[in-house]
């Protein structure tokens, strides 16, 4: 992906990209001198260069990130909420999104700031009750159905009514609101993050998103970006609106495209079309939402895609579970990531094939729990724990142990496996996946990372591309505290 302002690259200009971010990643993994530090004391930012390493004999084993209860991926950053209420971070920072107070990498996870803090912070976030990430911003919903944010802001997308990067959080304002605002939104319910656009689902059935509007993924009828939230229109409305979405049970995000679930479990969708994933069965973009086709219609459809568990939301392609355990994906198919065994973009939902399958395929996936989607690569977590991924696999996201990109269904090897593994992930209890690489939530709650490293995205303490799932470390200049490190 581009920068929040670029257009939309190409599938080869994105490789290109890639190629030239890997040289880049390289040539950084060469230099000696060190940039570390974190938010709990006086070294944040200082150099420190290693003459030799540390006496193999006196090093003690690195302590997991533990009592996690929820994990979420950005583009080369990831985020955990612990049982505690605090939130962790690490990976990129450049945009502040690590919440530290810092623009500084992190090998392994720091502590979210306060309201209000700057660094070196001596309070931190607490009373957290869910997590998301943005692609270089995030958002965390409070105990009191409040949001707070911090990170890039370019767009608006912190809905704090600026266009000021945050390194600390800050509240997000009430619909109706310009800075400096005097209310704050409350009533939320849940929260998603798109790549610069956000949505949450309000408790009295409604939802409201804020960002930027370029694609008209904020559903408000028009294309204007929102420094502030704006509700979501109704189905078949045009700017402006007399009516809104109501009955919203969930939502979610792409890059340029908007999702729900509303009313008896049906999926609506708005924003970007290019490539067919609002699932309407056009490529025309829209500003309002639309209902998502059911698998098997051609349009204009009048069979709609009902009976929806969960949704998710791609750079440009879109994933949802039904409630029989199946994952159905629409939308952008570049490089398999719909798992229908083909790269052809699909404009209506297509059901992912079995494991084994090769297109046309016979079989098609059940007994889901959970379902992710990162930029261009699908991943869903099994009823019994286990954890599959199809689509690119570049840089090692599909946790297989290799680099090649799977238009079929492959499984996630277990932590410490190396090609061709003998042993998978499980009991895991949820999944996340950002653009390049992924992550679970293991039976102990610890996590596991693989894929794009690069940023230290993977929070293993280095900067190594991983193809099978590692262990997220917990910072090893902190003092452990119940409820933060298992061993």
């Amino acid at each position: 992906m581009g920068t929040g302002n670029d257009l939309h690259p190409t599938p080869a200009a994105t490789s290109a990209h890639r190629r030239r971010s890997e040289f880049l990643a390289t040539v950084a993994a060469l230099v000696v001198v060190l940039m570390i530090g974190d938010a709990y004391g006086a070294t944040a930012g200082r150099a420190v260069a290693f003459a030799m390493p540390p006496n193999p004999g006196t090093q003690q084993v690195p302590a997991k990130l533990g009592t996690v209860t929820a994990i979420a991926a950005g583009d080369a950053h990831s985020i955990a909420l612990l049982s505690n209420g605090t939130v962790v971070t690490w990976g990129e920072n450049f945009f502040g999104q690590l919440g530290d107070g810092t623009n500084a990498r992190r090998t392994t996870a720091v502590r979210v700031c306060a309201v209000g803090q700057s660094a070196p912070c001596s309070r931190f976030l607490t009373g957290v009750i869910a997590i998301a990430a943005n692609r270089n911003d995030n958002l965390a919903l409070l105990r009191d159905h409040t949001v707070v944010a911090w990170g890039y802001n370019s767009f608006g997308q912190l809905g704090d009514g600026t266009w000021t990067n945050r390194t600390t959080p800050v509240r997000v304002c009430a619909v109706g609101q310009v800075a400096p605002c005097g209310r704050f939104l409350s009533g939320v319910r849940s929260i998603v993050a798109g790549w610069t656009h956000t949505l949450a689902a309000m408790e009295n059935g409604s939802a409201v998103a804020w960002g930027w509007n370029g694609q008209g993924q904020l559903g408000d009828g028009t294309t204007a970006t929102r420094l502030t939230p704006v509700k979501v229109c109704a189905v078949g409305q045009v700017a402006p609106c007399g009516k809104f979405l109501s009955g919203v049970r969930s939502v979610a995000a792409g890059w340029g495209h908007s999702l729900a679930v509303v009313g008896n479990a049906l999926a609506v969708a708005w924003g970007r079309n290019y490539e067919g994933q609002l699932g309407d069965g056009t490529t025309v973009g829209r500003t309002t939402p639309v209902r998502v086709c059911a698998v098997g219609q051609v349009a204009p459809c009048d069979q709609f895609l009902y009976a929806v568990n969960a949704i998710a939301g791609g750079e440009f392609h879109s994933m949802s579970l039904r409630g029989d355990g199946g994952p159905v994906g629409w939308g952008a198919n570049y490089v398999g990531e719909l798992g229908d065994g083909t790269v052809v973009n699909r404009a209506i939902p297509v059901r992912v094939c079995a494991v084994g399958e090769i297109a046309p395929c016979h079989r098609f996936l059940y007994g889901i729990r959970h379902i992710a989607v990162g930029a261009s690569h699908s991943m869903a977590q099994l009823s019994s724990g286990g954890v599959l991924g199809w689509g690119f696999n570049g840089y090692g996201q599909l946790g297989n142990g290799t680099w090649d990109t799977r238009l079929q269904v492959t499984q996630v090897c277990a932590v410490g496996e190396a090609a061709p593994c003998d042993r998978s992930l499980s009991g895991v209890r949820s999944i996340a996946a950002g653009t390049a690489h992924s992550l679970a939530l293991q039976p102990d709650y610890t996590v596991a990372a693989w894929g794009y490293n690069a940023q230290r995205q993977l929070g293993d303490g280095t900067t190594t591309w991983r193809p099978t799932p590692v262990q997220v470390l917990a910072p090893p200049n902190l003092v452990p505290h119940q409820g933060m490190f298992a061993s």
